[in-house]
């Protein structure tokens, strides 16, 4: 073997680049068969190879993959009459049939095999859980009593994945939750959570990310309950390397906390129907965002209105998100005060969404008044070259209005 293969650091440049040297339909993904067979090429090959094959974990099934195969099971491939015999016919008993489980309670030496691999994770995903047979029959998930023995905290009081900088939950179920808070890790420095339902336990978990994940730059949290928003706004504060958010309605302390951090390039707010925002009408209170991107959503208009209030915002892109508009006024008023809340010589994309009209068949909805349009083309950087068009269009989440830089034609 050649000597420069020797050197750690071309050979893990070497590596990265077989990694992503996969591209199916324009989306990039690891080479893990090229990687698995040069950890298999020489003991110099076998520890980089590793830890870029496991640095990246899409789903959690793949953990298990790295124990003996008399500790696993086998699910079943195809659905057949023999088949019928091997698993109880409830919903139960069929996704138990499909997913891998443990067989046997794990050994030492077992153990000691799966932190090897587990101290190479960088990136892991807990994927939606889908229950559709199809589904079930083609991925071949792990059973949720696997995962669970696999990130029980009597196993090791140390953290399962050392290394670990990214995690996205999107499971949205609370029988994983304490595999979430085995995975919440100092060394995160991106998190996404996705939960409906906000049970207790997964707001005990949030409250405490500030002093558990003190160097996030990335955070995504949707669907955020009105109770959930001040806990939000507390932890928010102490992140100072925040470069992408998106959260809940936050308070005003938080709002002058993201407009003082000089890396924040995109923000998100989502405003639960329910929030109260509790603005004092007579105040002068106002923050200033610098941003690439600027997105809300809030449940009416008068939600998102409210929470643009105090904001003065630099931004080249805007979406706004709006639940329900019920008459024609209430969006023609949140349209034209725009220029007073963006930066009309800075602002270069700007989407307004409607996701439920009220009354789909009121067309009277979408016949904007004339200082709507006014407004409008005072966006200088949406106007720049060619003649302004706002248009709508149905889709079936409901109407769209529209107006970017070079956007011409209409749909």
């Amino acid at each position: 073997m050649h000597a420069c293969l020797q050197i750690p650091e071309i050979l893990r440049i070497i590596l990265i680049f077989e990694e992503v040297t996969q591209v199916t339909k324009s989306v990039v993904r690891p080479s893990y068969t090229t990687l698995y067979h040069l950890a298999l090429t020489c003991r110099a090959f076998r520890g980089p190879a590793l830890d870029v094959l496991w640095a990246h974990i899409p789903t959690p099934d793949v953990l298990v993959l790295c124990l003996p195969q008399d500790t696993r099971s086998q699910p079943i491939r195809e659905l057949t009459l023999e088949s019928f015999d091997q698993f109880e016919c409830t919903p139960s008993g069929i996704a138990a049939a499909f997913r891998v489980s443990l067989l046997r309670p794990l050994t030492d030496d077992d153990w000691a095999t799966f932190r090897v691999y587990a101290r190479r994770v960088r990136s892991l995903t807990f994927a939606e859980y889908d229950v559709e047979p199809y589904n079930l029959i083609r991925d071949h998930k792990l059973h949720d009593s696997a995962m669970l023995t696999l990130l029980d905290p009597s196993a090791s009081t140390l953290p399962p994945f050392p290394l670990i900088r990214e995690l996205y939950w999107h499971d949205k179920r609370d029988v994983l939750l304490p595999c979430l808070q085995r995975c919440i890790s100092t060394t995160l420095t991106r998190l996404d959570i996705h939960s409906e339902l906000w049970p207790s336990a997964m707001v005990d978990l949030i409250a405490g990310l500030d002093t558990a994940c003190p160097k996030i730059k990335e955070f995504h949290c949707s669907m955020p309950t009105a109770s959930a928003c001040a806990m939000l706004s507390d932890f928010v504060t102490c992140w100072d390397d925040l470069e992408i958010l998106e959260t809940g309605a936050v308070n005003a302390q938080a709002l002058q906390h993201l407009a003082s951090l000089k890396k924040l390039r995109e923000l998100k707010m989502l405003v639960p129907e329910d929030h109260s925002l509790d603005l004092d009408p007579t105040s002068t209170f106002g923050v200033m965002l610098s941003l690439d991107k600027f997105s809300i959503a809030a449940a009416s208009t008068e939600l998102l209105l409210a929470s643009l209030a105090p904001l003065q915002i630099s931004a080249k892109n805007a979406h706004l998100n709006i639940d329900t508009v019920s008459d024609v006024f209430r969006l023609d008023r949140l349209l034209s005060s725009l220029t007073e809340h963006f930066n009309p010589n800075v602002l270069e994309s700007l989407d307004v969404e409607v996701d439920r009209p009220t009354d789909t068949t009121n067309h009277a909805l979408f016949e904007l008044t004339a200082s709507a349009f006014r407004n409008i083309r005072g966006f200088t950087k949406l106007t720049n070259q060619f003649d302004a068009c706002l248009y709508h269009r149905w889709r079936s989440s409901g109407p769209c209005f529209r107006l970017a830089r070079n956007r011409t034609s209409l749909p």
